[in-house]
C-alpha cells in the first residue's frame, strides 16, 4: 500500500504538492469548525450571534481552501489548468442542471424533498462529479 501511495505522490506535479500542502491546515480547520458546527446545533441555551458565528465559521475554512486553490491553479502548467478548469466547468454544470431538475420537480409537486437533503445532494454531486470528470480528464490527457 506505501508502495502505491509513494507512486501517486511521485506522479503529482510540484504545482499539485505545494496545493495539497497548503490545503493541510484549512481542511483541517473545516473539518474542526464543521464538527463544532454539529455540536452546537445541539445546544440550545448558545446566544444567537454565537450560534450564528459558529454556523458561518466552516465557511472561512473553505475561503482559506478556495485560495489555496486559486494559488495551484495560478501555479500550473497549461494542460493541467486545462484538466482543472474543465472539470470544474462539467462539475457546475451537472450541478446546475441538478438543481434546475430538482426545482422543477418540487414546484410540479412531484418530489417531496426537504431543503437540508436537496442542498447536501447537491453539494455531494459537485464533489464526486469534479473528482471523477478530473480523474477521466487526467487518463485521458496523460
Amino acid at each position: 500500500m506505501t508502495g502505491l501511495f509513494a507512486r501517486y505522490c511521485q506522479s503529482l506535479s510540484p504545482a499539485l504538492r505545494r496545493y495539497y500542502r497548503a490545503s493541510l491546515w484549512p481542511s483541517l480547520l473545516f473539518l474542526g469548525l464543521a464538527a463544532l458546527h454539529e455540536w452546537a446545533t445541539h445546544q440550545a441555551g448558545l446566544v444567537l450571534p454565537l450560534r450564528i458565528a459558529i454556523a458561518l465559521a466552516p465557511v472561512l475554512a473553505m475561503a482559506w481552501m478556495f485560495a489555496a486553490y486559486l494559488r495551484f491553479l495560478r501555479d500550473c502548467d497549461e494542460l493541467e489548468r486545462r484538466i482543472e478548469l474543465g472539470a470544474l466547468a462539467w462539475a457546475a454544470g451537472i450541478v446546475l442542471h441538478a438543481a434546475m431538475a430538482a426545482l422543477f420537480l418540487l414546484d410540479a409537486g412531484l418530489a417531496d424533498w426537504s431543503g437540508r437533503h436537496v442542498a447536501a445532494s447537491l453539494g455531494l454531486l459537485l464533489v464526486v462529479s469534479y473528482a471523477l470528470i478530473r480523474g477521466w480528464l487526467h487518463r485521458r490527457y496523460a
